[in-house]
């Protein structure tokens, strides 16, 4: 059995408490145990005696009652963690019990794998909720094999682009050399959405690889997370971004173009830009007709788009130091 020490990092909240004892319980069923759980939670969530079982690991209660920054505390608690490996996980995650032994052993196999990941079904256990992502041509991250019926066609273990991070596990030691700035593993200006297609991405620029692994079992609730606004007409149902409510639908705007500007090779971005206009023409549609205030929004969050230009310099520069040290 592997010696490895590990983390794990769940976010919820009092909506959400539902959920704690069926993640919980699963992470203490696993064949190899984390040390230590962090849970980040709204303040007003009760831990007290509760979740206070007989579990073979710790649990330090996060309270996030300033609701700062998601991505901002995350990186806040990762900082501290002095553990090998740090496992994220949606609260509406339920673990098979080789999950975390199947991902820390392919992390064992070979040194330069900085991320990964296992297959997420939906709770009924038939159709695929993601099977590790890729990066489309418009420049969204897509889960492989979304909404299909799990028939074995994505059994065998192979290298991706990158990793849906509601169940996955990174290497302390690539945060640490990828990190915007020390202790900036994810985007401090994101809160939620695009932060794993931006860590995922960034690994791959420095040179990191991401594998998956199908023996690495999850069932997630989809769209329990951030899911909130019934669309009205019946037409705009089908897509996810129409479900966010005005708030998380200016953030996904804002950091989908951050991560671009960071991440994206001009020569790249040139040539994919017809898919990728046509993505924002319907986008910008959709919000001129049915939501204008997110237009203004985003109009506000220039500032921090710009910023990102900064960020991609900062990462060019230290890309070139570790080169040049290699």
């Amino acid at each position: 059995m592997s010696t490895k020490s590990i983390n794990v990092l769940i976010t919820t909240s009092k909506k959400r408490e539902k959920y704690l004892d069926g993640i919980l319980s699963a992470l203490k069923e696993q064949t190899l145990s984390p040390n230590e759980i962090y849970i980040i939670y709204d303040g007003a969530l009760k831990a007290g005696n509760k979740f206070q079982k007989n579990y073979p690991f710790s649990i330090n209660w996060i309270d996030n009652k300033e609701r700062i920054s998601l991505t901002c505390l995350q990186n806040h608690i990762i900082k501290i963690m002095k553990k090998e490996f740090v496992i994220l996980l949606n609260d509406d995650i339920i673990l098979e019990k080789e999950y975390i032994s199947e991902l820390v052993r392919s992390m064992e196999e070979d040194q330069c794998i900085g991320i990964a990941c296992g297959k997420i079904l939906r709770m009924d256990r038939e159709t695929i909720d993601s099977a590790g992502q890729f990066l489309d041509k418009n420049r969204k991250p897509q889960d492989r094999g979304y909404n299909q019926k799990d028939q074995g066609q994505y059994n065998n273990p192979e290298f991706i682009f990158g990793a849906c991070a509601a169940a996955v596990l990174y290497r302390k030691s690539m945060l640490d050399d990828i990190a915007i700035t020390p202790g900036e593993y994810f985007d401090n200006d994101y809160n939620m959405f695009y932060e794993d297609l931006d860590i995922s991405w960034r690994a791959n620029n420095f040179g990191w690889r991401t594998f998956y692994n199908p023996k690495a079992v999850v069932y997630h609730e989809r769209g329990a997370t951030a899911k909130s606004k019934k669309p009205k007409f019946k037409f705009l149902q089908r897509y996810n971004f129409t479900w966010l409510d005005r708030r998380l639908k200016t953030d996904l705007i804002k950091n989908r173009y951050m991560t671009i500007i960071k991440n994206d090779k001009i020569k790249c971005f040139l040539f994919d830009l017809p898919h990728i206009v046509l993505y924002e023409l319907k986008l910008w549609c959709y919000c001129l007709l049915f939501e204008p205030q997110v237009v203004l929004e985003t109009i506000k969050n220039m500032p921090l788009i710009i910023k990102a230009f900064k960020k991609r310099r900062l990462l060019a520069k230290k890309l070139k130091r570790l080169t040049c040290s290699h």
